[in-house]
């Protein structure tokens, strides 16, 4: 789960209605053959990548370690059918890495199910 959260950053926690003093609550993670694939931290990451056009610099504004995130993202493009980061190793110029159009739409299909998610606990009564 990301360590810093922004203000205007989404959230993937659902939670139903207050029903007799309880409540569904729950959050959505993908996995492929049973390894975590996609969640909401690993979401945060991407969208970080993408905005900051660095690994490094997206896991410093988690206060995550670099070593940590570089994993996370090495994992999510072995999982994923296509590379969902893209990265250019430091040197004179620099490195970098910025998000595939893959990573783009597995950031939109995850909040996606997460909208679907919500909506059936909404309707979810205990």
């Amino acid at each position: 789960m990301p360590k810093v959260k922004k203000e205007n950053e989404r959230n993937a926690l659902a939670s139903g209605q207050m029903h007799k003093g309880l409540q569904i609550k729950g959050r959505l993670w993908i996995e492929n053959e049973g390894r975590t694939y996609l969640s909401w931290g690993r979401i945060v990451l991407l969208e970080r990548i993408g905005e900051h056009g660095s690994v490094s610099a997206a896991a410093k504004s988690m206060q995550m370690s670099f070593s940590h995130a570089w994993h996370l993202v090495e994992d999510m493009n072995a999982l994923s059918p296509q590379p969902l980061v893209e990265k250019q190793a430091g040197g004179r110029r620099g490195g970098g890495a910025w998000l595939t159009d893959a990573g783009r739409q597995a950031i939109d299909d995850f909040f996606r199910l997460v909208g679907r998610f919500q909506g059936w606990i909404e309707h979810e009564r205990l």
